[in-house]
Order: C-alpha cells, then structure tokens, then sequence
C-alpha cells in the first residue's frame, strides 16, 4: 500500500477510535457533585444514594460521585442550584421534579425544567394513605367517605403531590384540612406517627421503603395513583397488584358519576401524568457538554443492565425499575408547554384556596 494511502487509513481508525478516546478520558479523575433535591434519607435520597453507588462503574474513566442534599422549597431550591452550576458535565441532578412550578410559572423557579437536559428518569406510582384510628374508623378504604376535617400532610402548596392529593379529594367531595407545611416527607411520616395529622402520600418507594415497614401497623393504603399506559389507560402498577388505583376507587365510592369531563380530574391528570411518568430523573444543567451527556445516558443505559443494581433498586422499590431515556424524557418536559390553561387556571385556584387557609 503505497504511504500515502497507509497514513491517511491511519488517519481514519484515530478519527473512529477519538470519540470512544474522548468519551473515556471526559470523566477520568474526575469527581460529579450529585444533588438530590430533597433532604437526606427520603425517597429521592435513598434511591439517588442508590445510583451514585453503582453510576460510577459505567462511566468511562470510573469518576467518583459526591451527593449532596439540598432540600427545601419542594425541590425548588436544590433544582435552582443545579440549574446555576457550571455546564462543564461535573454537576448532575438527581430530582423529584414538582411538574406544577412550571406548569403555572412559580416565580422563584430560576431555571425551567423543560431547560435541563435528562439524562435519564424512572417511572413511579404515587401511594395516598391514612390512620386506621382516623374517626370514625377506617376499617376498609372506602371508610375514607365517612371520615370529616381530618388533616392532610403534605410538603408545600405549590409540590405536585400536594395538589394530586388535594385534586383527588375535591373530587371525592370529602371535607379535609390540608396542611402543606413540612420540608420532606421523613418529617410527613413522623407527624403522621404522632398522629398530627391522618392522611398523607409518597411515591412507590417512600411507601415500600419507609411508610409501610415502620407505619403499616398505623396506616392503611387507599388508593395508587398510576401512571398513564401506552394505551392511554391507568393499570395498577406492576409493583402494586392488590392496590386500587384512585380511578377504581373513586367508581367504587360514587358509582354513576364517571370521572371523564371533570375539570378537576382533567386538572389532575395533566399535572400527573407528566409527574408519574418520570417521578425521579436525573438531569444536567442547561448546555452541559454534548460529550457529557452522550456518556452519561450511555451509562444509565448499561447501569439499568446491571444485575446488582437492579437487585438493589428492587429491595427499596419492590419491583424493577422501569427506566425512561433521555430522548423519552426531554419529549415529556417539552410537552408541558401544550397543557390547557383552562387547566393551569384550575391549579392556580386549588394553589390559592390551600394558602388562604
């Protein structure tokens, strides 16, 4: 082969194997600060506590991952901190995302989600539950019906589970106090041990990990609220067979009475789905390397894989985790422009009602 041809044959393999090179050599040495937007052992801590552990072995360069905690303000803080950081790829995110910030423009939201790059998410019913000691008893699920100004506990009025337990509610008919003040759902499930307040909710593992080992002789599930299917149903998750979803709950109690047309059901699903569909994502800040995010959704990729890491996720979720990719996930966030503002409005006013109490 005459050298001309063999220099420039050369030339080529470098050029194929440089992105591989690249890729390998982005995070080698390197140390990724993961914040989690809510406060130490809850379930978005516990499960990104989880990732950080078993991420690293799949990214190329093997860095080391430091999770720092920054709760408060329903995840808004530790979201705005993120979205401050340097775009250089050794910042991520590991969030609950409280959906209605930007649906209805919270004003001390500094960077949109739809702005963060996702990396990748994973899908999660949410678990309303309550004291069986709340009067006048709550022997069954449907007891809830008889059950007057009990109270409520939830994060802040503007966090998404918030309003999913206060929609679902109002559609009900059922007369309740909300109480939307506690920082993190630890603090939730310690007022509802003490019987400070009877009704609360939390995602698949907050229930499977926390709610159900140390309050299942206290409380009792009432309902899941499920993720929307391909088909655009609502199935029971399969981490929750023997548990209704709050539309089989809801016809079980005020049967005639469909849901379909409710503005407040509308409401409720267009702030859901969206939610449900990806509970916890892990995200960059705007503009973060493409080479950064290559790698890392290739990782979360091959770390879903992983049969340690599956086995781990499972023992808090009881259940395998259904991961949502990057792509999915970004489509998802840019969807939450198209939502009616006939709904968002409905949002505003439940928001209002809760704070003006």
């Amino acid at each position: 082969m005459p050298r001309t041809l063999l220099i420039a044959a050369g030339t080529l393999a470098l050029m194929a194997a440089a992105p591989e090179h690249a890729q390998a050599q982005y995070y080698k040495g390197k140390t990724i600060t993961m914040i989690v937007n809510y406060p130490a052992g809850g379930p978005t801590d516990v499960e990104g506590r989880i990732v950080a552990q078993h991420l690293p072995a799949h990214i190329p360069g093997n860095p080391t991952i430091v999770v720092r905690n920054v709760g408060g303000a329903g995840g808004l803080i530790g979201s705005n901190q993120l979205g401050e950081a340097a775009p250089n790829g050794e910042t991520i995110g590991f969030f609950t995302l409280a959906m209605n910030d930007e649906l209805l423009g919270n004003a001390a939201m500094r960077t949109r989600y739809s702005d963060f790059t996702l990396i990748a998410g994973v899908e999660c019913p949410l678990v309303v539950y309550m004291r069986k000691d709340t009067p006048p008893g709550i022997n069954v699920p449907a007891d809830l019906m008889k059950a007057k100004d009990f109270k409520a506990l939830s994060l802040n009025a503007h966090n998404s589970n918030t309003l999913n337990m206060a929609l679902a509610l109002e559609l009900l008919g059922v007369k309740y106090q909300p109480v939307p003040a506690y920082r993190g759902l630890k603090d939730v499930e310690t007022a509802i041990l003490q019987n400070i307040g009877q009704m609360a909710n939390s995602s698949l593992s907050g229930w499977s990990g926390s709610v159900e080992p140390t309050l299942g002789h206290v409380v009792m599930p009432l309902w899941q609220l499920s993720p929307r299917a391909k088909d655009g149903s609502y199935p029971r998750s399969k981490a929750l067979p023997n548990l209704q979803t709050f539309e089989e709950f809801y016809a079980s109690v005020l049967p005639g009475k469909p849901l379909a047309g409710q503005i407040a059901y509308q409401a409720l699903r267009a702030l859901a789905d969206p939610q449900l569909a990806m509970f916890r994502v892990a995200v960059t800040p705007p503009k973060a390397p493409p080479e950064a995010i290559a790698t890392l959704r290739a990782a979360f990729a091959d770390m879903w894989k992983n049969p340690q890491f599956l086995n781990d996720y499972s023992r808090i979720i009881k259940t395998e985790p259904i991961l949502v990719s990057g792509a999915e996930g970004q489509e998802i966030l840019a969807d939450l422009g198209k939502v009616p503002t006939e709904f968002k409005q409905y949002l505003i006013a439940i928001t209002t009602r809760m704070t003006s109490n």
